[in-house]
């Protein structure tokens, strides 16, 4: 081990070495083990330079690794050659990615890799069928959220698509509220088991408000799916307005989900959870859930005010602000997820570029 990586992930190590020893909990895909460390993707600007990576040193504190240069670049598909918004998950010696290829189109990304730098070769996932009728078909496919699903034994990416039949049916659920935004996003699920074939795309989450990054993570004390998502209306609405987090929950099948009405706002604005004052500023979005040291840790981006944040519960109701946490300057959306030390160590250890 360098100096450099032993300074990163000496501590955090140890800890892991020496914590009393749980039971494996049955999401494990998504969880931490003796010696993993904890990364966070994230992109610059527009996406248009490729998968960043950050790793949590001392605490909450994330220092980009790789010399701060990208562990994937956007592979060149014509007209989709973005890497926003990457969702990274590790699971049995394999990290499986997912991204937003674009701002308006039918696709987003998936690639394999084994030790974060050698990826697959990409693949463009169309996940609705191309027999769909015009109005069914998706304007945007934002935010592909990659998650385990312990029993389905597969994984499942949860996705925001505007279709023309949602944007123009009049309910007054857009962005705007009064039908005549671009967006009215509504969220969808697409299933992998071995990612080369996806399932069609089905209607997964609509309590008749558009939303978008949409992030889950079992609570076994509930034997209940937690999701968090962002309500994406304009914060001025008399109407639910949004520009902020909401908390639902949902039975153990996916398939038949059974989603409770969404919480008041937990993140952003209109709460006390924000870090910029501001109505417009204060919008919370991009966020990832995971659980970590006997909390939940929920990252989510300001992009308008601080930038990426950090908060932590114990129960998803309460929660904590941690101000001091602080992230790569001028990071944008990312996923937090565990990976093996051995693997990250390589990465801190590379020499720079010339």
């Amino acid at each position: 081990m360098s100096v450099r990586a032993f300074l990163l992930l000496g501590p955090l190590l140890l800890a892991r070495l020496f914590a009393a020893p749980t039971a494996e909990p049955p999401s494990a895909a998504a969880r931490p083990g003796d010696k993993d460390v904890l990364l966070y993707t994230y992109f610059l600007d527009g996406g248009e330079s490729g998968v960043r990576l950050a790793a949590a040193t001392s605490g909450n504190r994330f220092e980009p690794i790789n010399n701060n240069q990208p562990v994937f670049l956007p592979p060149g598909w014509p007209g989709q050659n973005l890497t926003r918004d990457a969702s990274i998950l590790y699971s049995n010696g394999l990290f499986r990615m997912v991204w937003t290829s674009e701002w308006r189109g039918r696709v987003f990304g998936y690639a394999e890799s084994t030790d974060l730098l050698t990826w697959s070769t990409p693949v463009m996932v169309r996940p609705f069928p191309a027999d769909l009728a015009p109005e069914d078909q998706p304007e945007n496919i934002w935010a592909p959220e990659l998650h385990y699903d312990p029993f389905k034994k597969d994984f499942f990416i949860i996705f925001a698509s505007t279709t023309a039949r949602e944007r123009i049916d009049g309910d007054g659920s857009d962005n705007g509220g009064k039908n005549k935004t671009q967006y009215d996003n509504r969220l969808y699920i697409t299933r992998t088991s071995d990612g080369k074939t996806f399932t069609p795309a089905r209607l997964f989450f609509s309590q008749g408000f558009s939303c978008i990054d949409a992030v889950l993570q079992f609570d076994e004390s509930l034997n209940l799916w937690a999701m968090i998502v962002k309500c994406s209306r304009n914060p001025d609405l008399a109407w639910l307005p949004g520009r902020n987090l909401v908390l639902t929950y949902t039975g153990p099948d996916l398939d038949r989900p059974d989603f409770r009405p969404v919480s008041a706002p937990i993140i952003g604005t209109h709460t006390p959870i924000r870090r910029n004052p501001d109505l417009i500023k204060s919008m919370a979005e991009g966020q990832s859930l995971i659980r970590n040291d006997g909390l939940w840790w929920l990252f989510w981006d300001e992009p308008a005010g601080g930038g990426i944040q950090l908060g932590t519960s114990p129960d998803l109701k309460t929660w904590t602000h941690l101000t001091d946490a602080t992230f790569p300057p001028k990071a944008n959306h990312g996923t937090a997820f565990f990976a093996p030390a051995s693997i990250v160590e390589k990465l801190l250890s590379k020499p720079a570029s010339p």
